[in-house]
Parts: structure tokens; sequence; C-alpha cells
């Protein structure tokens, strides 16, 4: 890869975009829902029955734009594209943002406990309203599928709660129902492992702009005595629901929580740190050292800047060379893990992930991998090197990424010209200033991919090759 020098941050880097929110219409849900029948008569079943709660929103929003709330929910779907919301006494009234005509029912078991339970039939009543019967052929999406090497019955082992699974035995019989949730997730070819349109682009483009900005934010509150709580103030969030907890943290221990949300712990010259923010449709994240330059870098980590820190950042530079359309997960994980792939740099998950509405979706990127990435591909360049000893440290430098196809990139210079200048300079600047090789078919979706920066408390000076 070549040496990693320390050098002038481009002012590009720094210009924060507040760019139009693009609204998904009943036509693009209506698009999605037929590649689900598509794929519903292409299997040979005849119902799908998508399962969501607060945390597990993303499949049931995909095809309706209904994340669930406080409660669970179903959409159930047949073949012929009939669908059907089933949701709790709060759920209803917010099941009408679903822009698309649907029938509505209500479960009051899906509400929260101690509401009103006295004005529902049973769930299996409900599902056989839905055309659910003896011999219906029943695809269950929860949230994961399972594997043969650690299930027994991967087709037939399910995720959703159990009151539900034996309302739709009941409604169709044990027999007939089966996982479908790799049809929806799964690689290469889960429908939601891949963006469509132009308008896509265009939202996770809003959103990783978004997440950017506020990062941004965080870094030009980041001081030395500030607490993690009054930095986290700075990012200037707006209310929209973000896709993980936002992270502030200062100090080894805090930092080695990986997931911690951020209190009054103040920051220390020469503290390992991070920032983390991520809007639905995206997330940004960066951690270092809290240094303004080698000078005031920590005596115990003296030889880090050179031995972890830049080490780290040629595997990230890796990476974005490294993928486009065609390419394999196993050729990604090669790239970066010959470079960090040592114990002593910590690479514990794998180093890049899909996404979307959920923070992350799967993920092709490991040792031997032959899954393609595909035209459409929704991706984080995500990899977390970190260190034990002298004490815990480690790096982050996660942006978010679309690979287009020429097709596709035709599509975008035509109905959104602003965005495809956007992303010409993007990657131009990539390659400029930073040295990255980046193939046409890698799209950043903000400013800040691929920029890291060796000083947390200087982002003036960043790495390049």
């Amino acid at each position: 890869m070549g040496p990693v020098r320390i050098t002038e941050a481009d002012s590009f880097f720094f210009e924060r975009q507040k760019l139009p929110l693009p609204h998904f219409t009943a036509e693009d849900y209506l698009a999605r829902l037929d590649l689900l029948t598509g794929r519903m008569r292409e299997k040979g079943v005849s119902h799908v029955v998508i399962y969501g709660d607060r945390e597990h929103f993303s499949n049931i929003e995909y095809f309706s734009s209904y994340d669930c709330r406080f409660e669970e929910a179903l959409l159930v779907v047949d073949k012929e594209g009939g669908r059907w919301i089933i949701a709790g006494n709060e759920g209803m009234g917010y099941s009408y943002q679903i822009p698309y005509p649907i029938n509505r029912m209500l479960c009051q078991h899906f509400s929260l406990q101690g509401q009103p339970r006295d004005s529902s039939p049973a769930l299996e009543k409900l599902l056989e309203q839905t055309g659910i019967r003896r011999g219906s052929r029943v695809g269950v999406v929860g949230y994961k599928y399972f594997y043969p090497a650690y299930t027994a019955d991967p087709l037939h082992s399910f995720d959703v709660p159990m009151y539900m699974m034996e309302a739709i035995f009941a409604a169709a019989g044990r027999e007939n129902v089966e996982n479908f949730t790799s049809e929806i997730t799964g690689l290469p070819d889960g429908i939601r492992m891949r963006v469509y349109t132009p308008k896509e682009i265009a939202w996770a483009e809003y959103s990783a702009t978004k997440s950017a900005d506020v990062l941004l934010n965080l870094f030009d509150a980041l001081e030395v005595g500030g607490q993690e709580l009054e930095t986290s103030r700075h990012g200037r969030i707006d209310f929209t629901p973000v896709c993980m907890y936002s992270l502030v943290n200062f100090g080894a221990f805090n930092l080695s929580l990986g997931l911690r949300s951020p209190d009054d712990s103040i920051l220390n010259l020469g503290d390992p740190c991070g920032l983390c923010y991520g809007a639905r449709g995206s997330l940004t994240s960066r951690t270092g050292i809290a240094a303004s330059s080698g000078d005031d870098w920590p005596r115990a980590l003296a030889e880090e800047l050179e031995n972890f820190y830049m080490p780290f950042w040629s595997a990230i530079a890796a990476w974005y060379e490294t993928i486009r359309v065609g390419t394999t997960g196993g050729a990604l994980y090669g790239a970066v893990m010959k470079i960090i792939g040592g114990p002593e740099f910590g690479v514990a998950l794998n180093p890049g992930h899909n996404t979307g509405m959920d923070e992350w979706t799967n993920s092709p990127v490991y040792r031997d991998s032959t899954l393609p990435v595909l035209s459409g591909a929704y991706m984080q360049c995500d990899i977390i090197a970190s260190r034990q000893e002298p004490y815990f440290h480690n790096a982050i430098c996660e942006d978010t990424v679309i690979i287009a196809d020429e097709t596709l990139r035709a599509g975008i210079a035509a109905q959104y010209p602003e965005m495809h200048a956007r992303i010409r300079a993007r990657q131009e600047k990539m390659r400029s200033a930073l040295g990255i090789r980046l193939d046409d078919s890698v799209l950043p979706m903000s400013n800040l991919n691929g920029v890291y920066f060796p000083f947390m408390l200087d982002i003036s000076r960043v790495f390049a090759k």
C-alpha cells in the first residue's frame, strides 16, 4: 500500500451539506412490494408474515413506511399483492402513515401491558382473515435466518415471539410454515441488500451527510476538560430516529465498552476517545487519541501512531481501493487483513457490512467469502482495530458507500444531477487529497468518507498516502 503520511486536511472535508429530504411515495413502496410478491411466486409461497417491534422494525418499514414504536406488529402480504397490517392500540393510529391502501387489523395483545385487550379477536382468527388457511404456504420474516452449522433445521427455526408462531401454526399448519427471512436480508440477493433507484441513493446521501455533519459538530466541541454529555449537546441533532445509540466516550475504559452512552466523564489529554452518530440509513464514527500533535501524544503509546494507527488507515484505504461491482467479500477481507490481520490489531468483526434503516443488516466480508458485491450494494466501511496494552485504545473510521454500475450511475446523473456532481467531487478528493485509488463504481455518501484524523484534538491534519 505504500507509506502513510500526515498532511493538511482539505477544506472540502469540512463543508456542511444540508440536503433536502427525499420523500418515498406509495409508488416507491408498491414497487418494493412487487419485488416481494415476485419472490414469493418464485419460491412457491402464498403468504409472507413480516414481524416487527421497536428494535426490529426495518423489514416492515421497508415495504410500508411503518416503523413499530411501542408495540409489535405484523405485515401480511399474499402472492397476489393483498396486504394487511396488524397493530396494537397505539400502533393502529400510527399505521395511517402508510401511503397506500391497506387492510388494518387490531390485535390488542400487541399493546403495552395493562392496556385494554377486550375488543379484538385472537391472532389466529385475524390471520385467517388474511386468507391463511390449512394448506397455505407461509413464509415468516423475523430478524434473523439460521445456518445449518448451528441449527438442526434452519428452515423451520424462528426468532419471532412464540405466541405469534403458535397462531401462525394454528392457522396454516406447522408443516406449511418456513423461515423466509433470508429472502429479505440474505446475501447476495436478499431484497433489502441493495438499492434499486437513484431516489434511494439520494436518501442514503441525505442520511450520510446528516451523520457526518453531526460528527463534525462534535469534533468542533472536543476539548480537554470537557464532559461527554456537554460535548454531545454540540452535535445539534434533530429529532429524527437514529440507527443506533449515539456515542461520546472519553477514556480507555469508557471506550472499551463499545456501545456506551455519554455521561459526565471528563476528557483528559492523551485519552483514547470516540465519537459516533448514525441517522437511520447511515453511521459515521471516529475513534483515536485526544492529542493535538506528536508533542502531546501520550508517552505510553509513543509507538502507536506509526505502528497501529497508520497501518489501520492503510487498511481503510485498501478497503476503498478493493471494493467495486463484482468484487467478492473474500477479496475485500483479504485486502484488509493482509495489513491488519495480526493479533496485535484485534480485528474481531467483519471489516465492512451492509446497512439500511438498521445499522447492520448482513455482511459478505469474511475469510474466503465468494459472495459478490452487487450493483446497488449499500454498505458501511466499518473496520475496528483495538489493542489492550498498555491500556485499551482502538481505531474506527466508519462511513457509508453505495456501489453502483454504469446504468445506476447514469440514472443518478439524469435524475439527480446535483447529487451526481457531489459524488464525483468526493471521489476526486479521495483520490487527490487522500491518495485512495477509488473505482468509479464506489459512491462516497459524505465528504468525510475515508478521512481519518491522527490527532483527535486537531482535525486540520489527516492521514493520506
